[in-house]
């Protein structure tokens, strides 16, 4: 095992361990909160709060080509170059954080107590929280190049402390809510609102000190500027449509459901996002090294490690999804006191879904990382574009929110079809190859491992010992499965060794 693979195996160690005291508090907190708000005020704080995210499409934009440049800069080893990345970054983004404050004050403002589906009752508190939630989104978008710069440097121990802190706080904020009286929607942003500064003060503090290049400064590097502005530029559409595809479904359930399909999919998100980080350490790890192997022009490592990362997060992935949706609604009716209409049936389609996602996650970066933002704009981005109006024209003439959950589906898999073109066309990568032996192969081969549980599933009544019988039959067989047919000889010499190895200690 080569230097890069051990420092990216290392920094997704971090990030496994962030995950899983997250993970556990996530699942903790969320079953009290929702107790204490009820369904129709966690609904209104995902939708209110889903709302004014949108407006972070600005920031978003910029973020990517922050961070690329960052650790493209920092691969080159010069000094001042780095200094003049920051500061250019970070004068940018106090420019957007203004610009989106302004948005939001007024265009913002007016939606939210016009136009939103919010009980008349509640409108009230959910100005609160749009307040509440317009500083966090200030703090967060100025917060933007230093969370970058940590990214770039690969400190992803750092990243994985603040983010455990952060977990812990939220609980203290569970115990704080069940205590404090008052309008607990209105204390619940404000402690969040709180905790969130001082993730963010602690995040300067390290940065500050470790990194020469955060000193505060507002210079801003014209030469810099414009090539960031040209790389993000072309990420302009991608980024408003990823927007759209995360807030902007939430909107249009709303409209036409109100808020409790709101809390329906609060949860469902909350449920997915913690899956997701089983995975997502992998991708989030290898980002850095992706951007570096195609700045040092390896491009056989560069396809090398797409092909890796992808196999490792869909075998992790595989893991998780068989025992989920086979079982998830026992898991929710022990873990919630009232379980949402449709957050069993959302939580399932999420899953699926997150197949194709994940398999055209690191494709999405090799692109971005390779510097072809202009033809992921004209390529890529329209097939995320039509997510949104499916799903409007699915809901317009009669479809329910589950139906409108799987119309995703469709333009995510042209996405992937779009990236695996734009990686052959420009860095010739095997294209083709990836989609039979990634893609294809793991599909098929996670229905072969399903077989099993789901017979146990079909034959067995509801209850503990069917979960616990289900979710271990089904690790039992993908893993099995997967380790003799999904990876290649050295993936499983590699883990036999580690298993060895952890064995002898």
């Amino acid at each position: 095992m080569n230097s890069n693979q051990k420092k990216i195996i290392k920094n997704t160690g971090f990030l496994y361990i962030r995950m899983f005291i997250t993970m556990c508090i996530s699942f903790i907190t969320t079953r009290i909160v929702l107790d204490k708000l009820g369904v129709s005020d966690y609904g209104v704080y995902n939708v209110v709060g889903g709302f004014i995210s949108m407006f972070t499409v600005l920031n978003s934009i910029l973020q990517t080509g922050t961070r690329r440049f960052l650790a493209l800069n920092i691969g080159k080893e010069k000094t001042e170059l780095i200094k003049q990345t920051f500061s250019t970054a970070f004068a940018i983004h106090l420019g957007i954080a203004l610009t989106v404050i302004i948005l939001i004050e007024t265009i913002g403002l007016w939606f939210l107590n016009y136009k939103l589906n919010i009980p008349n009752e509640r409108i009230y508190a959910a100005n609160w929280i749009f307040q509440l939630s317009t500083i966090s989104v200030f703090l967060n978008i100025t917060q933007t190049p230093f969370t970058a710069a940590v990214t770039a440097h690969e400190k992803f121990n750092i990243y994985a402390y603040i983010s455990i802190f952060d977990a812990i706080a939220k609980v203290i904020i569970v115990y704080l809510l069940v205590i404090i009286p008052g309008d607990k929607l209105i204390i619940y942003g404000a402690l969040l609102l709180a905790v969130n500064i001082i993730d963010i003060i602690l995040y300067r503090i390290y940065c500050i000190r470790h990194f020469e290049e955060c000193a505060f400064s507002l210079k801003i590097n014209k030469n810099i500027f414009k090539e960031m502005l040209q790389f993000s530029g072309w990420s302009t559409i991608g980024h408003f449509s990823a927007v759209l595809n995360g807030n902007g479904i939430s909107i249009i359930l709303n409209l036409f459901f109100g808020t409790t399909i709101n809390a329906a999919r609060g949860i469902a998100n909350t449920v997915t996002f913690t899956i997701r980080q089983f995975v997502d350490g992998f991708i989030t790890a290898s980002q850095p090294r992706l951007v570096k192997f195609y700045g040092s022009n390896n491009i056989s490592e560069f396809h090398h490690l797409i092909f890796t990362i992808s196999k490792y997060t869909l075998f992790l992935l595989s893991i998780i999804i068989v025992p989920v949706v086979l079982e998830i609604d026992f898991v929710l009716n022990i873990w919630l006191n009232e379980v949402p209409t449709y957050t069993p049936i959302f939580i399932k389609i999420t899953m699926i879904i997150c197949l194709l996602s994940y398999s055209n996650n690191m494709l999405d970066q090799g692109v971005v990382a390779s510097g072809y933002m202009k033809q992921l704009t004209y390529i890529t981005t329209p097939m995320y574009l039509l997510n949104l109006p499916l799903t409007y024209l699915t809901l317009k003439i009669g479809g329910t929110p589950p139906t409108a959950y799987m119309v995703g589906a469709l333009p995510i898999f042209l996405a992937f079809l779009s990236n695996l073109y734009i990686l052959k066309r420009y860095t010739n990568f095997p294209a083709y190859k990836f989609f039979i032996s990634v893609f294809l192969k793991n599909l098929l081969l996670i229905l072969i491992a399903s077989i099993i549980p789901i017979y146990i599933e079909q034959r067995m009544a509801y209850g503990f010992e069917r979960f616990i019988i289900v979710c271990i039959t089904s690790v039992i067989c993908t893993i099995l499965i997967l380790y003799w047919f999904a990876l290649d000889k050295d993936s499983r010499i590699i883990i036999n060794n580690k298993i060895k190895h952890l064995l002898k200690k």
